[in-house]
């Protein structure tokens, strides 16, 4: 069963393969044109440097964490000044000289709307089937009807589960609704052998967009 507890187990005992050092390159190739100030939410941000990225495109960054150990993390690793206030159940941590926030908390209890644009690089595949939806639908709600979405998948072959999950095409198509539009795929098991060590003969990587 995958609970809050799980990760932030994962995070305290650092079994955080799902890290990854540096700016996602499909997130800078792929990411779309939008005005200066977009607010752009990225849902369990981990303590990923591409949010650092996005905040200096010059877009208001949200990232939305469950981890304190991951907040500390990102902020102490980047040598980043901030305050923070407690906003009911949630803490919000504002960087001092960037237009970054991290709030800290359950990404479920974060009701904050109108967001532009939303980067989820491995929040979805995060999800068990079970709770997929729930996270699909309540990302939706947080974004303007005109918003953006970057979106990053996985699906592999093979008994192993996750995290991070394999989630198949038409899930996609079914849970973000007919907008959403494949338009990079990569099979990472014919170009990083570690997938062919673990068994692998397909774990395709793909992007997804959201452009109205």
């Amino acid at each position: 069963m995958i609970t809050n507890e799980f990760w932030l187990d994962r995070w305290k005992t650092g079994r955080i393969g799902f890290h990854q050092e540096g700016v996602n390159p499909k997130l800078i190739e792929f990411w779309p044109t939008l005005p200066k100030g977009s607010r752009v939410l990225v849902p369990l941000c981990g303590k990923s440097n591409d949010m650092i990225w996005l905040a200096e495109q010059g877009y208001q960054v949200t990232g939305v964490e469950l981890s304190s150990l991951a907040v500390i993390q990102f902020l102490g690793d980047n040598d980043l000044t901030y305050e923070t206030h407690q906003e009911g159940e949630l803490k919000i941590h504002t960087v001092n000289g960037l237009p970054l926030r991290i709030v800290e908390g359950d990404y479920f209890l974060f009701n904050e709307t109108e967001f532009d644009a939303c980067y989820d690089r491995a929040a979805m595949v995060a999800m068990p089937d079970s709770k997929r939806a729930e996270y699909v639908a309540h990302t939706l709600e947080r974004l303007t009807l005109s918003a953006c979405l970057l979106l990053i998948s996985l699906r592999y072959d093979g008994e192993e589960q996750g995290p991070p999950f394999s989630v198949d095409e038409d899930s996609i198509s079914t849970l973000w609704g007919q907008q959403i539009q494949r338009i990079a795929c990569e099979n990472l098991a014919q170009t990083n052998p570690t997938y062919k060590e673990q068994g692998h003969v397909i774990f395709e990587e793909s992007v997804w967009r959201i452009q109205p």
